[in-house]
C-alpha cells in the first residue's frame, strides 16, 4: 500500500479539480446574473426613460378622470323677446361601466332608489357596449331633489355611479311653434364623432326646424373637468377645469302671439297650413301646420308608444306642411300666368278672349267652371276664368311661363334656415327632359296654366308669390332676424314692368272687393283697409294617375293667397287646407281672419327684440357652410 506524501501532486489533483469546477460554475452563474441584471437595467431604462411619457400617460389615465361638460344651449326668442325655447337644469344620475362592479347589478341597485324603465335600462346596456367603458352613460334624468340627495349619500356604496346637473329643453307655446322651432334629440350613430360635445352624456342636438338649421350656433362648445379618482372611480379631488362656452341666442321673425291665433284658427281643420310674410323684408311672421305635436314630449323623455303614434299617424303631425307639403296651386297660379302673359306680350289688358265654358285642344276638352263669354285680363282674374288662362299659356308656351314662375319664387327650396324645405316644381321643357327623359307636349301646358299638371308649390311658395307681386321686389323668406348691428340686404326689384304688376294687383283686389269676385264674402271689415287675394281649388290627383278616393280624400284642396293693404301692401298670407273643398269656402275665411289680426297688431311696425348675445343669421349660416 502506497502512502501519499504531503505535497504530492497526485494527492492534490482531486481538490484542485473540485476548486476549478466550482470556479467555472461561479463564473457561469455570475455571467448569467450579470446578463439578467443587464437586461433588467436595459428594460428599466426603456420604461423609465425612453417610454416614460407613454406610461406616465397610461398611469394618469388610471388616476385621472377627464369629463366634458355640456354648454348651455342658446335660447330662441320670438321677434318681441318672448322665449319660445330655453334650457333648464335637470338633475340626473350617470354610470361609468368600467368602474361599476357589474353594470346589470349596479342598475338593479339603482332601481331600488330611482325607477328605471325597461327602455332606459336597455338603452344604457346598449350604449355601454357601443362606446368606451370609461365614458359615462346617463341612466335617468329629471330626478327629484329627494332622489338626487339620496343618491349622493349612497354614492360610496355604488361604484361607478355619480350624480350631476344637466339641462333639458323646454318649449313654450309648443304646438303652435313646433314646426318652425323644431326640437332636439339624442345624437345618432353618424353624429357622435362630429363634435367632441356630442360625447357629453345626455347631450342633445337640433333635429328639425330652426333648432337644426342653427344647431352649431345654439349648441356652444364643451368644457372639461379633470379629477383624481381612486380605484373605484370615486373622485378624490378636482385638479382643474375649463368652462364651457354657452350657445348663442336666436331671435325669430315669428310673432308667437299671432302664431297662436293662426294655429287656433286653422286647428279645426284635419290637415292644413298657413304662412304670413312681411312683404317688404321677407320676414316670416306666422308659419303654422296642422296637425301639430308637443316637442316637450319628444325632446326630453320620449315615450316609445307616443313616438310610434306620431310617426305612424296617417295625418303625419311631424310633417311641416308649410314648407314640406307640395300641392298643385290650382287657380292661385293664375296670378303667375297673368303676369307671364303680360311680360311675354302675348296678350294686352284690353284684349277679350271668349269663354264658352270649355277649351278644345288636340283631342281633349278642358273645362271651365262656368261660361264667362268675352272676358279681359281684369275680369279673368276676378272671376277666375280657366279658358282665358288656357289660351294665354298656349300662346306663350311653358318655358316663358316658367321664367315668370321662378322670378316669383317658385321651384326653389328655401332651406337655408329651415332644413327640409321642399323646392316644389316649376316645370319647363328642360325639366321634363332631365327628370322624366321625355319631351314636353303642348297639352301639358294647358294643365299647368291653371296650376295643375306638374306644377307643385308649398304654402311658403304661395305666400312668397303674393308678397313679390304685392311689393314688386324679390323678397326672400327668413325665419331669424339679423343680429345686432347687422344690415339686412335690401330686396331687388323684380325684372318685370311695374305697370304689369299693378294690373295683376288690381285683378287680385277685384277678387275680394268687386261684384263678381270669387271671394267677396271674405272682404275685410276694417275701416279704410282692403285686401287683395286669389282663390284656388286644386284636384289632389297625381299627374297622369287615376285615383279612386272616397270621402275626405276625394275632396279637392282649398287654397287662398292674399296681401293687404291694397294701397300700400305690407303683409301677404297663403293658406292650404288639404281636401277642404272650394278655396273661397274654407281657406279664404281663415286668411281673412289672420290678415285682420296682422293689420290690427301690425307687428312689422313695432320695434323688434335684440338678444344680448344674438347671432347674425347670414354670418352664422355662411360659417356653418349653409347656402341658399
Amino acid at each position: 500500500m502506497k502512502t501519499r506524501v504531503p505535497g504530492d501532486t497526485k494527492a492534490r489533483d482531486p481538490a484542485r479539480k473540485q476548486r476549478l469546477r466550482f470556479s467555472r460554475r461561479a463564473l457561469l452563474v455570475g455571467a448569467g446574473q450579470a446578463g439578467l441584471f443587464g437586461l433588467l437595467a436595459w428594460r428599466l431604462r426603456e420604461l423609465q426613460i425612453l417610454d416614460s411619457s407613454q406610461y406616465r400617460l397610461l398611469a394618469d389615465e388610471n388616476r385621472l378622470s377627464r369629463q366634458l361638460t355640456a354648454p348651455r344651449r342658446g335660447a330662441i326668442y320670438d321677434r318681441f323677446g318672448t322665449p319660445v325655447a330655453e334650457s333648464r337644469e335637470s338633475l340626473r344620475v350617470t354610470v361609468v361601466p368600467a368602474f361599476a362592479k357589474g353594470l346589470g347589478r349596479t342598475l338593479d341597485a339603482l332601481s331600488r332608489i330611482v325607477p328605471i324603465p325597461a327602455a332606459d335600462r336597455d338603452r344604457v346596456l346598449r350604449t355601454a357596449r357601443r362606446q368606451s367603458s370609461y365614458r359615462p352613460v346617463v341612466v335617468v334624468e329629471g330626478l327629484s331633489w329627494r332622489q338626487f340627495a339620496l343618491l349622493n349619500v349612497l354614492a360610496p356604496q355604488l361604484p361607478g355611479v355619480a350624480t350631476d346637473v344637466g339641462s333639458f329643453r323646454i318649449y313654450n307655446s309648443p304646438e303652435p311653434t313646433a314646426h318652425v322651432v323644431g326640437y332636439v334629440g339624442m345624437a345618432g350613430k353618424g353624429e357622435v364623432d362630429e363634435d367632441p360635445v356630442m360625447r357629453v352624456p345626455g347631450f342633445r342636438l337640433g333635429k328639425t326646424g330652426v333648432e337644426k338649421g342653427f344647431d352649431r350656433w345654439l349648441r356652444g362648445y364643451a368644457g372639461n373637468v379633470t379629477s383624481e379618482v381612486d380605484a373605484h372611480g370615486r373622485i378624490v379631488r378636482e385638479l382643474g377645469s375649463t368652462p364651457s362656452v354657452p350657445g348663442r341666442d336666436l331671435v325669430l321673425t315669428i310673432d308667437h302671439e299671432l302664431q297662436a291665433i293662426a294655429y287656433n284658427r286653422i286647428a279645426s281643420e284635419r290637415r292644413g297650413s298657413l304662412v304670413a310674410l312681411d312683404c317688404t323684408t321677407g320676414d316670416v311672421l306666422v308659419m303654422v301646420s296642422v296637425p301639430s305635436f308637443n316637442p316637450n314630449e319628444v325632446a326630453f323623455k320620449p315615450d316609445a308608444k307616443q313616438w310610434a303614434a306620431l310617426t305612424g299617424s296617417p295625418d303625419e303631425p311631424l310633417n311641416n306642411r308649410a314648407v314640406m307639403g307640395q300641392y298643385p296651386p290650382g287657380s292661385t297660379f293664375k296670378v303667375v300666368n297673368a303676369l307671364a302673359a303680360l311680360t311675354a306680350g302675348v296678350v294686352t289688358p284690353e284684349e277679350h278672349i271668349v269663354c264658352r265654358g270649355s277649351y278644345f285642344f288636340g283631342n281633349h276638352l278642358f273645362h271651365c267652371w262656368k261660361s264667362h263669354g268675352a272676358i279681359a285680363l281684369h275680369d279673368a282674374i276676378k272671376s277666375s276664368c280657366d279658358v282665358y288662362f288656357y289660351e294665354t299659356a298656349h300662346r306663350m308656351g311653358i318655358d316663358k311661363l316658367a321664367v315668370t314662375g321662378r322670378a316669383l319664387g317658385l321651384g326653389k327650396a328655401y332651406d337655408r334656415e329651415l332644413p327640409g324645405a321642399k323646392a316644389g316644381v316649376m316645370p319647363d321643357t328642360a325639366w321634363k327632359r332631365a327628370t322624366l327623359g321625355q319631351p314636353w307636349y303642348p297639352g301639358e301646358t294647358i294643365s299647368c296654366a291653371i296650376g295643375q299638371g306638374y306644377v307643385l308649390a308649398t304654402p311658403l311658395h304661395l305666400a312668397l308669390v303674393a308678397g313679390r307681386v304685392a311689393s314688386g321686389r324679390a323678397i326672400v323668406p327668413r325665419f331669424v332676424r339679423p343680429g345686432a348691428g347687422a344690415v339686412a340686404d335690401q330686396p331687388q326689384p323684380l325684372p318685370m314692368d311695374p305697370v304689369h304688376l299693378q294690373l295683376v294687383r288690381d285683378g287680385m283686389a277685384a277678387v275680394v272687393n268687386e261684384k263678381g269676385g270669387t271671394a267677396t264674402r271674405v272682404a275685410l271689415k276694417l275701416p279704410g283697409m282692403l285686401m287683395a287675394g286669389k282663390t284656388g281649388t286644386a284636384q289632389a290627383f297625381g299627374h297622369g294617375v287615376a285615383h279612386h278616393f272616397t270621402g275626405f280624400e276625394a275632396k279637392p284642396h282649398s287654397l287662398f293667397i292674399a296681401f293687404a293693404p291694397v294701397d300700400a301692401p305690407r303683409y301677404s298670407v297663403a293658406c292650404v287646407v288639404e281636401h277642404g273643398g272650394w278655396g273661397a269656402q274654407t281657406a279664404a275665411p281663415i286668411v281673412r281672419d289672420v290678415m285682420t289680426e296682422l293689420l290690427l297688431r301690425d307687428p312689422a311696425a313695432r320695434p323688434a327684440f335684440v338678444a344680448s348675445n344674438d347671432v347674425d343669421a347670414g354670418s352664422a349660416l355662411a360659417d356653418a357652410g349653409g347656402g341658399q
